[in-house]
């Protein structure tokens, strides 16, 4: 395989080029356990192929890491993608508080540490 046909062949595409060279997204609370959830009339605000992608995944809530294994890109920049659909209003966001996630999964652990 020569390497002018890999990357045609393959269809890689750099993140940064997803991304228009971002790095971060307008949205700093999006974490990869943050759901997303498409807004069905909106769809027409999706501007790229990756961003139409996420809201066809996301007609009920999903993950940004679910999103991310779904769609074999990297969580930021599935991030920046959910951050631009976000601010065009394409999509709602339900978040949830860190803190809570990292102690019920602590209580969950405790609690089986002592079943053992």
């Amino acid at each position: 395989m020569s390497t002018e046909e890999t990357p045609k062949q393959l269809g890689l595409i750099r993140p940064f080029i997803l991304t228009g060279g971002r790095t971060t997204t307008t949205r700093p609370g999006l974490r990869w356990e943050t759901l997303v959830e498409g807004l069905a009339d909106r769809a027409r605000l999706a501007k790229t192929t990756e961003q139409r992608t996420v809201l066809s995944l996301t007609g009920r809530p999903v993950s940004i890491a679910e999103l991310s294994a779904f769609m074999h890109l990297p969580t930021q920049v599935v991030a920046i993608l959910v951050g631009d659909l976000l601010d065009v209003g394409a999509i709602r966001i339900h978040q949830t508080d860190p803190v809570e996630i990292e102690l019920s999964a602590l209580t969950r652990m405790i609690q089986r540490v002592r079943a053992l």
